[in-house]
């Protein structure tokens, strides 16, 4: 039938936007797997919003268009310095609050300017005396604050380890929740590695297994394998493949679909003991 054929390859996807979709998928992933993403530039762009509205430190005065201007590349900027510092140095629940705090005096130094050149963006001078500069500066840099500890509280109630159900996998294994290693899937079957070696094989589906373990610190980095964060001890590349060493010599593959995660986790970038 020529002319159904005819339709259906005018429907047909052009090989460019093809490329463009794969392209900006990955993207997409690789930024859903940052630190703090999308919930600091949500707390950012609010933070924006408000300013723009108010007319926050003096911006009153100025245009709508010019004011809105000011405020989301002031703020945008700081939303990219700080997606930064956390991904490179946030890697477990417990790092928000340090790299918020110290991580925050460095980034902040250059606020002075930057709500200048924000200024010159505009097309508006923002002046004020050095002092007055200085106190905008730290009433933007602890609304930013404000905002990550916001987020870290947020990931660290959702990462409060639930009870374990009294039937569940690790139960049947006979496993404690903090010597637990890795979760692997064998067909209908999940096999429990802890940190003495030793492993139970246990009549268990693996997507019920990887929700009864949401609460621990760790991620799925296969298709069919969990990890728990504390037992990475570094990783190796062969080719384009990765893998993850972990406590006891084990050795678990990273698919293409969980590096990023791997990744905004920092292990890619270990080194095996």
């Amino acid at each position: 039938m020529p002319a159904v054929r005819s339709v259906l390859s005018g429907l047909s996807v052009a090989p460019g936007k093809r490329g463009f979709a794969k392209a900006a998928h990955g993207f997409a992933k690789r930024a859903m797997a940052l630190p703090g993403f999308p919930y600091l530039w949500i707390g950012c762009a609010a933070a924006a919003g408000l300013m723009t509205i108010t007319g926050g430190f003096r911006t009153g005065d100025l245009p709508l268009d010019k004011r809105a201007l000011f405020w989301m590349v002031l703020m945008g900027w700081n939303a990219i310095k700080w997606q930064a510092l956390f991904a490179l140095f946030v890697r477990k629940q417990s790092d928000w609050w340090r790299v918020s705090l110290l991580g925050g005096v460095p980034l902040n130094l250059m606020l002075p300017l930057e709500i200048a050149g924000a200024g010159r963006i505009a097309g508006t001078g923002v002046t004020a005396p050095p002092l007055e500069i200085l106190g905008r500066a730290a009433s933007i840099s602890l609304g930013i604050f404000l905002v990550c500890s916001l987020i870290g509280w947020m990931l660290w109630r959702r990462a409060q380890p639930r009870p374990m159900p009294a039937s569940g996998l690790l139960a049947r294994a006979r496993i404690d929740p903090a010597h637990l290693i890795a979760i692997e899937a064998e067909d209908h079957y999940c096999r429990v590695h802890d940190r003495s070696g030793a492993s139970a094989l246990i009549h268990y589906r693996f997507g019920d297994a990887i929700e009864e373990v949401s609460g621990l610190e760790g991620t799925q980095v296969h298709r069919g394998t969990w990890v728990a964060a504390n037992a990475v001890e570094g990783a190796a590349r062969e080719g384009r493949r990765w893998a993850l060493l972990l406590a006891g010599g084990q050795r678990v593959a990273v698919s293409a679909t969980y590096l990023p995660q791997a990744r905004a986790r920092g292990w890619l970038n270990m080194r095996g003991k």
